[in-house]
């Protein structure tokens, strides 16, 4: 007998012609010493809006250059940036991977006010409103206005999140790797503006994989009834992912 693993359109044809089959699917809900789930992982969003309304009368705007601009200040790598309106972007400095994508209010830059190492850089979405100020002086703000509570809240989000990455993405299959990404982009799109970004674009941008890889999945899934996409954006995962391709 083949111990071939069933492709993704098998597994979906299995499980409405036979009872038992169901088993071969693990429902996104398991226990703790399986994975994270992202579900799990609460988004600072109250902590971000108090401190970046503490941080704005004190920052200076920043004028764009272009669209979807790098961000960058020639004064000091130690800067926090505000993100009024409009999303920002995280990427990884040496391979320029893109980390995450965040709509404001945000504050970007939190994890470098104590020890800047510059290993990420930001980019700010088209029209979005963009201001800045020195590190040790956000700092002396933050003291002031008693917000280093908020200020570990969106540290120890940032922290969940790089276990969270480290759990679905070091030394995992491809398949592992996009079935992750399903769900992060349907969880992003929650707190996040997803609406340009379709969701093959968005797993080829935060994972380096080969678009006809990242495809070949995508429309076996959609065919196997898992999920539902339009104009190219995922809109519902429909019933639970196959654990295995």
């Amino acid at each position: 007998m083949s111990t071939e693993p069933k492709s993704i359109n098998e597994h979906a044809k299995s499980t409405t012609t036979e009872g038992s089959a169901s088993q071969a699917i693990s429902p996104d809900f398991l226990p703790p010493q399986s994975y994270m789930a992202i579900e799990a992982i609460t988004f600072p969003g109250e902590a971000l809006r108090k401190i970046h309304d503490a941080l704005l009368p004190f920052s200076t705007p920043y004028e764009s250059t272009s669209n979807r601009s790098r961000i960058k200040s020639q004064k000091s790598t130690n800067i926090l940036w505000l993100v009024s309106n409009g999303s920002i972007s995280i990427h990884r400095a040496y391979d320029d991977l893109k980390v995450s994508v965040t709509s404001g209010p945000i504050v970007a830059g939190l994890g470098d006010l104590f020890e800047p190492i510059g290993r990420y850089y930001f980019r700010a979405s088209r029209n979005s409103r963009v201001s800045y100020l020195p590190g040790e002086y956000a700092k002396s703000i933050i003291t002031e206005k008693q917000l280093w509570q908020d200020v570990a809240e969106v540290l120890a989000f940032t922290v969940h999140m790089m276990i969270y990455r480290d759990e679905h993405l070091v030394s995992k299959t491809s398949y592992s790797i996009i079935r992750a990404k399903l769900i992060e982009y349907m969880k992003k799109r929650e707190v996040s503006d997803l609406s340009r970004t379709g969701i093959v674009a968005y797993i080829q941008e935060t994972t380096h994989l080969s678009r006809s890889l990242i495809y070949n999945i995508i429309s076996q899934l959609a065919e196997g009834g898992y999920i539902k996409t339009s104009n190219g954006k995922l809109i519902e995962i429909a019933k639970p992912l196959p654990k295995n391709f």
